[in-house]
């Protein structure tokens, strides 16, 4: 490994401390803005189930588990054919095992340490909505049963309809728990999954061949946003996110990984236009005749 490789890994692993510090910086030491709310809001009065289809558990194998899966995956089958292929040169054998073998795990490495510099900007950034704004989750009143200063709560007449900041919670509620009601929006789950689905989507356009079936691929990009969807779906069902909470996420999260995907990834630089596709033809050739002379 040169010097020069050597300080490129240094600097993308230094990036992703630095990315990771501010997520657990934000997480650890800055509470939520605490933000008023009117007696009698309907979106604040739905039960608190205590539960959640999707939980973290869940959460990180779909965000985690499933990308890294596929990548690693594709990768691999997408060099052992280019291998394959190569084998017809017995002269080049076993220089070109070895330089597949090297190429195969750079690559499998560059897409993982790709999309997880997406996930982690769209946690940061998840992270900072949601602390920034303080908007109550739909289970307040539930949980929290508010009483304000001169020892009313909303239950009188006086108070209905007025906006209150000035509040304590009559239920003995934590902390931790009082700092997550008041981080609704964006949510979360959304944002990430979204993000991962998405990005696999895009991954899977421009990396997975049709050759062996022509809706193989479409299917599981189907697959995966349907996922997406269910995911976001049940913020709303166990009443942990309003609607509008969810539609932030999705958008915020397909937003990244689309911006991942076309400036970061490059997934889609150098794919032939139809207006060039002579032009195009003849480059992919001349290219594909100099690698097979080139280990690199």
């Amino acid at each position: 490994m040169s010097a020069m490789v050597a300080l490129r890994r240094f600097i993308d692993l230094l990036l992703f401390v630095i990315l990771v510090a501010v997520e657990v910086a934000l997480r650890q030491w800055i509470p939520p803005q605490k933000r008023g709310f009117f007696c009698g809001d309907e979106s604040l009065q739905y039960p608190f189930t205590g539960t959640q289809t999707i939980g973290f558990v869940a959460l990180c194998i779909i965000i985690f588990g499933i990308p890294f899966f596929v990548i690693f995956v594709v990768e691999l089958f997408r060099q052992l054919s280019h291998s394959r292929g190569k084998k017809q040169h017995a002269s080049q054998d076993a220089a070109n095992e070895s330089c597949h073998c090297g190429r195969r795990w750079k690559n499998i490495y560059a897409q993982i340490g790709y999309y997880l510099l997406g996930l982690l900007m769209t946690l940061v950034t998840t992270e900072i909505g949601k602390r920034s704004i303080g908007r109550l989750r739909p289970y307040f009143f539930s949980i929290c049963k508010p009483r304000f200063s001169d020892c009313t709560n909303c239950e009188f007449d006086q108070n209905q309809g007025h906006y209150f900041t000035d509040y304590k919670c009559e239920s003995d509620v934590s902390q931790r728990m009082m700092a997550e009601m008041a981080m609704s929006f964006p949510s979360g789950h959304s944002s990430t999954v979204f993000y991962a689905m998405i990005y696999i989507a895009l991954y899977l356009q421009v990396a997975l061949s049709t050759r062996g079936s022509k809706l193989l691929k479409h299917l599981l990009q189907f697959s995966a946003v349907m996922l997406a969807w269910y995911v976001a779906l049940t913020r709303i069902n166990d009443h942990w996110h309003h609607w509008s909470d969810v539609l932030v996420g999705i958008l915020l999260g397909s937003l990244f990984a689309w911006l991942v995907a076309r400036y970061v990834a490059k997934f889609f630089e150098g794919r032939c236009s139809t207006s060039s596709a002579v032009a195009c033809v003849e480059g992919l050739t001349r290219r594909q005749s100099v690698t097979t002379l080139c280990c690199w």
